[in-house]
């Protein structure tokens, strides 16, 4: 049969959680960099086509795709981590102290994604470059 035993999908799960312990502080940093700008990304298009479309649900169909992005390109999400870090520790296949690390670095690298992004982009002001 084609599926997967769910102590299959545990044991997946406990081992994805060892590995997020497992990253170097930089990759931690760099991938939650990434991460945050992307969804500070999808929240920008998603804002902007439900503001232009004056239809929510366009804004609520666009805003995954960040989520989606973020997940096939193997970047670090802090939910991801608050999920898997927790199984590990338990199964003793990583430490309390490196499941605390990887939240601070993937939150820091969240908040330094989304200030740089943030900084970056130029929202027109109401009545600017009218003459």
């Amino acid at each position: 049969m084609d599926y997967v035993k769910p102590n299959q999908v545990m044991d997946d799960l406990i081992e994805a959680g060892a590995a997020k312990a497992r990253l170097k502080t930089s990759q931690m940093l760099i991938r939650g960099m990434l991460s945050g700008a992307i969804l500070a990304c999808a929240t920008t298009l998603a804002f902007t086509a439900s503001d232009q479309t004056n239809i929510p649900m366009v804004g609520a169909l666009l805003f995954p795709v960040g989520f989606v992005m973020i997940v096939l390109l193997g970047l670090e999400l802090v939910t991801g981590s608050f999920a898997l870090l927790p199984l590990a520790v338990l199964q003793k296949k990583a430490s309390g102290s490196s499941m605390v690390a990887n939240y601070g670095w993937v939150i820091l690298g969240h908040v330094i994604g989304c200030l740089i992004y943030g900084g970056s982009i130029h929202l027109p002001r109401p009545g600017w470059g009218r003459i």
